[in-house]
């Protein structure tokens, strides 16, 4: 069979609902395809001939690139951008190599997040959580990439998701990309955390209530959040803190598409799509008998865990320089990380995830004297957050040697597939095992 002419190749490439944007090795703009010159609004004469590191810091048409991940990194990246036209991507840069293994250049696959189209909103406050929402994505980790990649093969489909993992990961981030992802996309996203509003008050967020309900209660009445984000997206965060009673209304709402308010006694028809998330085992609270186990393989139907950070430790660097560069603009501040303190974030067990090192920079950047920021600093500011652990150089690289071999360990198996993978000698293998007590 013949191959394609390269016409005809242009002519799929132009013709497919993605936007294709194609880089060397220099991250300099090859070609662009009519796609992506649509949806964000620049020509492929516009961009020609220039590098993404042009385009980002001083066009300033784009406020991130998948492409400088890629170069820097030589491994696949996901990042979510905005356009100074006003555009939401997300990003998925693959890198190109040579017979040599030298990288070629990198093939970026491009999906438009914008939405379009607001509806009724319930309060103010609402309205500006949901329009100031931005779910910036960056990861280069080989876990994460597979989790975009799952959410957004089930995003275009309506089957309820329940998203697992620790405080700090990003389930609301997740969640929020499938929403974007999805043909509820022009409909509301509403999110609720079931930890944060009492018992007595979350049933009546979630489905209103009617004139006179209870005490207190609006002359009025009220529209939940079910019915206000009707056509989208409800987001029910630490969905395990649910009482048995409220479970029973989710229930009937995933199994009968209606709804009762607080205090009426008419069904109302919903047309929600419902995404869960909670940092617990719930199958362990079915078990418990706290968690309904109906609602479980109701919530169930497509299950997403999203690793903690410690486990993806490849991210921890481009977040860095992600939040850097954040705050750096918010408080008009030069700051920058030295090495030594990305390695030893690298090594650091972050039990509140993504979120902790988000807050950990935005205290040093606000704190610290020198712009250029050190372990000293981390000492300094740090010594109660981080147990007092000393952060001097040899504890530094104890730590990080260990936190290898551990990855190592568990990725390999035994010493001898250990040392070839790790370029060591199986003795010295053996002897560093035994050094940082793994078995």
């Amino acid at each position: 069979m013949e191959s394609p002419d390269l016409n005809i190749l242009k002519i799929i490439l132009d013709n497919i609902y993605n936007g294709v944007y194609l880089v060397d090795h220099e991250g300099r703009t090859l070609w662009v395809n009519k796609a992506f010159e649509e949806m964000s609004g620049f020509s492929l004469r516009e961009l020609e001939g220039k590098t993404l590191y042009e385009l980002v810091n001083n066009y300033k048409y784009f406020s991130g690139s998948a492409s400088i991940l890629v170069l820097e990194n030589k491994k696949p990246a996901t990042v979510t951008y905005r356009t100074s036209k006003g555009k939401n991507f997300l990003v998925k840069g693959r890198p190109i190599f040579d017979e040599s293994g030298n990288l070629k250049y990198v093939v970026n696959t491009i999906w438009d997040l914008t939405v379009i189209n607001y509806t009724d909103v319930v309060d103010k406050d609402t309205l500006r959580d949901y329009a100031l929402q931005e779910y910036d994505i960056i990861t280069t980790s080989s876990s994460m990439n597979s989790v975009i990649n799952m959410a957004m093969k089930v995003a275009p489909t309506d089957a309820n998701i329940l998203i697992t993992g620790e405080s700090g990961v990003g389930k609301s981030l997740l969640a929020g990309l499938i929403h974007k992802m999805s043909e509820r996309k022009n409909g509301r996203f509403l999110k609720i955390n079931c930890a944060s509003i009492p018992e007595s008050l979350i049933e009546s967020e979630l489905f209103g209530y009617e004139s006179g309900a209870f005490t207190g209660a609006s002359n009025k009445g009220k529209k939940g959040l079910v019915e206000a984000a009707q056509g989208g997206t409800i987001f029910l965060d630490e969905i395990s803190e649910l009482s048995l009673n409220v479970q029973a209304k989710v229930l009937t709402l995933i199994q009968e598409k209606e709804f009762v308010k607080v205090g009426g006694t008419k069904s109302i028809k919903s047309d929600v799509r419902i995404i869960a998330a909670t940092n617990k085992n719930l199958y362990s609270l079915v078990n418990e008998g706290s968690f309904r186990e109906d609602l479980y393989y109701r919530l169930n139907v497509i299950p997403i865990n999203i690793p903690p950070l410690r486990e993806r430790a490849d991210d921890i660097p481009v977040l860095t320089e992600y939040f850097i560069k954040k705050f750096n603009e918010k408080y008009n501040t030069y700051k920058y990380i030295s090495e030594s303190v990305i390695e030893y974030f690298k090594a650091h067990t972050w039990r509140g995830n993504v979120r902790e090192l988000e807050n950990t920079i935005e205290r040093l950047v606000v704190t610290t004297r020198s712009n250029n920021i050190t372990l000293s600093d981390l000492n300094e500011i740090f010594a109660e957050d981080f147990k007092g652990d000393k952060l001097d150089f040899e504890g530094q690289i104890n730590q990080f040697e260990k936190n290898i071999l551990l990855k190592a360990k568990k990725k390999y198996g035994t010493t001898r597939n250990i040392a070839r993978n790790l370029n060591l000698s199986q003795t010295k293998v053996v002897r560093l095992l035994k050094k940082h007590k793994i078995s």
